[in-house]
């Protein structure tokens, strides 16, 4: 199944999308231009640069031609009012003043161990269709690694689709995992991308996967003395107070007031939050994301708090689950991210992994990259001391992913 999430990093080879201030600018045009077009250098018609305030709008033509429509309340939220910069983390290829290719990144603040470190994550990456071929993808690529080589951020980290796996690995980035998705799939013609024989067998098949899902909720029993509020936005200060109570040693979004205040007010999505409690004492949080796309509906577990095990978390959340799912059975799927919540109390509530049969077949897989700025005191790809590329080292959900 295509999730949102494909748009991230989708270069405009017409990267997949089915279910991303000022700052010091100079321009700067790449060399070896001769190689990449057959031209000259001084002939290059290409310049590669910093973004600057005056490329809003062309950026924002260009998303719409290559990967769907955006507007300025989106821009601004993503990219203009994102906390954890000053500027915009872009960098874009010019020709005759015109943007026509594009190398931004989401902004996160990420927790390491006891310290915070700036991550980027690069998303909506564009090349017009009249300028592919052109190199513009490798340059914007390098020239936004030497542009943040000496400056604040540690490390690059995306998800990128099929379509630029190759590219990212090429460029150095490596591999850290691949991060699983667990769907519960209330409408099985939700999985059939308009493809007319799946769409038929999955029409026949929505009855068992209705009859399916209840069964599966009839098995659970939640606990007696765990209630669960829910609430239009999120409890920033409960919220805040759960992700304190027990935060991994893994590398994962700093979940403070300025996170809870901006990542989920994105214009795109609608966010609740459940709470559940034991004798009045928050014990577990979700965050839930739900966005209509061509009259389906896709509901993912956005956020859980907190990340790490406390003895009451496992209570909490299978009572947030139990309420989600009969609050949400409108929703052709329910998905969840990462291993924040365990497998095991999942599946107690029909959701299966994208990594097996039969959502593997059916599913793209969210595979995690990633690519240290600078040496962390002179070990290469380590960030806080700790390896980057280790998987164990990351605690990914949804809220870690900049299309969700």
């Amino acid at each position: 199944m295509a999730t949102e999430r494909t748009h991230s990093d989708a270069e405009s080879t017409g990267g997949d999308r089915a279910t991303d201030r000022l700052e010091r600018s100079r321009s700067d045009n790449i060399g070896g231009a001769a190689s990449e077009n057959g031209r000259e250098p001084g002939d290059d018609p290409y310049v590669i640069r910093p973004y600057q305030p005056t490329d809003r709008e062309d950026f924002l033509e260009l998303y719409d031609r290559v990967l769907g429509d955006r507007n300025d309340e989106w821009f601004r939220w993503k990219y203009e009012d994102n906390p954890y910069v000053d500027h915009v983390p872009m960098i874009v290829a010019s020709h005759e003043g015109r943007v026509v290719g594009t190398k931004p990144c989401f902004a996160l603040e990420l927790q390491v161990g006891s310290t915070t470190k700036l991550g980027l994550q690069p998303a909506d990456v564009m090349v017009h269709p009249e300028h592919r071929r052109n190199g513009l993808y490798s340059r914007t690529t390098e020239r936004l690694k030497d542009h943040y080589r000496d400056r604040e951020p540690a490390l690059f980290f995306n998800f990128p689709n099929e379509a630029t796996l190759s590219g990212s690995l090429k460029h150095g980035w490596r591999i850290v995992q691949e991060v699983p998705t667990f769907y519960r799939v209330q409408r099985p013609d939700a999985l059939a991308d308009g493809d007319g024989r799946l769409e038929t067998l999955a029409s026949l098949a929505r009855p068992v996967a209705s009859g399916y899902c209840r069964a599966r909720e009839r098995l659970v029993t939640t606990p007696s003395d765990v209630t669960v509020d829910r609430f239009d936005g999120i409890p920033v200060d409960q919220f805040v107070g759960l992700a304190g109570k027990r935060t991994p040693r893994t590398i994962h979004a700093a979940r403070d007031e300025t996170f809870y205040e901006w990542r989920f007010d994105t214009p795109h999505w609608s966010y609740e939050s459940y709470l559940a409690r034991r004798n009045g004492v928050p014990v577990a949080g979700v965050v839930v994301g739900t966005r209509v796309d061509d009259r389906s509906q896709t509901t993912c577990l956005s956020d859980v708090v907190p990340l790490a095990e406390t003895p009451a978390r496992r209570d909490g959340l299978l009572a947030i689950l139990s309420r989600v799912v009969q609050d949400h059975r409108d929703a052709a799927i329910l998905a969840a991210s990462g291993r924040v919540i365990q497998p095991t109390l999942l599946r107690r509530f029909g959701f299966h992994t994208d990594q097996r049969l039969p959502l593997s077949r059916v599913t793209k897989p969210t595979t995690q990259v990633t690519y240290p700025i600078a040496d962390d005191g002179g070990h290469e790809w380590t960030v806080g001391g700790r390896a980057v590329t280790d998987p164990a080292n990351w605690t990914i959900t949804f809220a870690e992913q900049d299309s969700w």
